[in-house]
């Protein structure tokens, strides 16, 4: 049976996790969460009922993403009890103790929908709350395969996902350069213009850099004066390899440190 991404993902950092045993308690978190993503995804079965192809354009072209909330046709119990899951997972990697409230469906949907709503790719910091975005991810996936592969989105250039309007927190140079984003949260890629903030859409560049890191300076660390944002990239084309763009935002931890001792966030 082919692997899936998230397959693939577990074993790269379980690999890390030998070469860097302080991190291996980070690298199981991660691990652990993406196992419970997979078998989610495997219980999300609803296909989207798609609009005629001349809408979807024009929702594209005048620059609003494609799904909506409703798309995700969400299942008040599975959901539920798959945020209790990711949510006793948070709290068991948490060092002081932390009581598992009691959920209940229509207040988990209610959050549910203000997260889809704010698509900030800001680190949160309510458990509660990274429990629901991480739990949203596979149904926002799932959508995305049915919807994206009808649409043309070379000209989008938009800062945020044309697919489920998220932000970037990972993007990579391919091999003609291009500088492609990865939503944060469904994980579809679309092409950015190499000079500038996806943010803030500041593009003078003298408040613009980037820093080269890693040992065959194949990561770079973009980053914005304006907004104070950042944004890690892998150059393909130097690595030498595709990375794996699930495990590579995790693997990649102390660009974050980097980026935040410079004041970004």
């Amino acid at each position: 049976m082919q692997q899936t991404f998230q397959q693939k993902a577990i074993l790269q950092l379980e690999e890390a996790k030998k070469k860097e045993l302080a991190l291996s308690s980070y690298y199981q978190l991660y691990q652990d969460l993406l196992q419970i993503q997979e078998e989610a995804a495997g219980n999300i079965t609803a296909s989207l009922e798609l609009v005629d192809e001349s809408v979807m354009f024009d929702s594209l072209h005048s620059g609003k993403p494609q799904l909506s909330f409703e798309h995700l046709s969400i299942d008040p119990h599975l959901f539920t009890n798959l945020v209790q899951r990711i949510l006793a997972l948070l709290i068991a990697y948490q060092e002081e103790e932390v009581d598992i409230p009691e959920l209940k469906e229509d207040d988990v949907l209610e959050k549910a929908l203000q997260c889809f709503q704010e698509t900030q790719s800001m680190e949160k910091t309510d458990l509660l709350e990274l429990a629901i975005e991480q739990a949203l991810m596979p149904y926002l996936e799932h959508a995305a395969r049915q919807v994206m592969p009808h649409l043309d989105t070379k000209k989008w250039l938009r800062g945020k996902c044309p697919s489920c309007g998220g932000e970037s927190n990972f993007a990579y140079l391919d091999a003609e350069g291009t500088r492609i984003l990865v939503c944060s949260r469904c994980r579809y890629q679309w092409r950015y213009q190499r000079t500038g903030c996806p943010y803030c859409g500041n593009t003078d560049p003298k408040t613009l850099r980037f820093f080269p890191a890693g040992e065959k300076k194949s990561h770079r660390l973009y980053v914005c004066d304006h907004c104070k944002r950042y944004l890690k990239a892998v150059d393909q084309r130097v690595a030498g390899t595709t990375v794996d763009l699930i495990a590579e935002p995790i693997l990649t931890w102390s660009l974050d440190r980097a980026a935040r001792e410079k004041g970004y966030q």
